[in-house]
C-alpha cells in the first residue's frame, strides 16, 4: 500500500509541476523571471498559514484556494479569497499539503507548498 500511495502522490505532484508551467508560459511574458504570485508565511506552519497574494494575475480578484493533502486529496477550498487570507489549522495533521490559486474561470494561477508540524 505504501508503494501506491507513493507513486500516487509522485503523480500528482508531477501534473501540478506541468500544469503550473504551462499556466505560467501562456500568461506571463519572458521578462517576468518566474516571480511567485503568492506569498505564504510562517512556513512550516503550526496554527494558520497566511496567503498574501503579491500581484494580481490579468487583474482579476477574488481568486479560489484549494488545500490538497500529501495523498492528493482535496482537504479545503476557500472561494473568493482576497489579496490576504489566513487559513486554520486546527483540523490539519502534520505533513505536507499543496495549494492550487484558481481565478474565477477555473484557470490555475499558481500552486505550491506548505508544510505543518504539530
Amino acid at each position: 500500500m505504501l508503494k501506491s500511495s507513493t507513486l500516487l502522490f509522485t503523480l500528482f505532484f508531477c501534473l501540478c509541476t506541468f500544469a503550473v508551467r504551462a499556466q505560467n508560459d501562456k500568461s506571463q511574458p519572458a521578462t517576468d523571471g518566474g516571480s511567485k504570485i503568492v506569498k505564504l508565511y510562517p512556513n512550516p506552519a503550526t496554527n494558520i498559514v497566511n496567503f498574501e497574494i503579491t500581484q494580481l494575475h490579468n487583474n482579476e480578484q477574488p481568486y479560489d484556494l484549494i488545500v490538497y493533502n500529501f495523498l492528493g486529496k482535496k482537504i479545503d477550498q476557500l472561494k473568493g479569497i482576497g489579496v490576504r487570507t489566513s487559513v486554520n489549522l486546527s483540523n490539519y495533521y502534520s505533513g505536507l499539503y499543496i495549494y492550487q490559486l484558481r481565478d474565477q474561470r477555473g484557470n490555475l494561477v499558481e500552486s505550491g507548498k506548505f508544510n505543518v508540524v504539530k
